[in-house]
């Protein structure tokens, strides 16, 4: 499935750094310009969502979490050459080779996207956090909600 029409939001929350974590993904067709208001009344508009808590992490552990569930995702419907729109910086940048990754809590972590993200062959996109609401809502959202029994 061509996935150039197709955009994806990825957003890590870490409450203490590390602390508890979070993330936040979310997939629509075509640009992806929808307002939080507007996803918050009707969360169908969508073509994925997923809010996850994660344990104990750091925040950019938080943000490969959720660039890698948005590749793996892609993987598995077959979506190629989409656009992954994340408001980490250093995770693009690293993503794209720009960034050494120094960190070792990092770096298995930069290899498992890194090899989804050379078979999904995706867009990465650094975008300022205004960009990125509807998923910061949904890392929150999951951080917000109460651990299961």
């Amino acid at each position: 499935m061509a996935g150039d029409n197709i955009t994806f939001f990825c957003d890590g929350a870490s409450r203490g750094n590390p602390g508890d974590a979070s993330f936040g993904v979310v997939a629509f067709e075509g640009d992806g310009h929808v307002s939080l208001n507007a996803f918050r009344a009707s969360e169908d508009s969508a073509i994925y969502m997923k809010a996850q808590r994660i344990g104990k992490r750091t925040n950019n552990e938080a943000e490969y979490a959720a660039i890698i569930d948005a590749l793996e995702k892609c993987a598995e419907l077959e979506i190629f050459n989409p656009t992954i729109c994340s408001d980490s910086e250093l995770v693009i940048r690293q993503l794209k080779g720009e960034y050494k990754v120094k960190n070792e809590n990092l770096k298995g972590l930069y290899a498992r996207a890194h090899k989804l993200a050379e078979a999904v062959k995706p867009k990465l996109v650094h975008v300022r956090r205004e960009k990125n609401q509807i998923a910061d809502f949904l890392a929150n959202r999951a951080l917000d909600q109460t651990a299961a029994p």
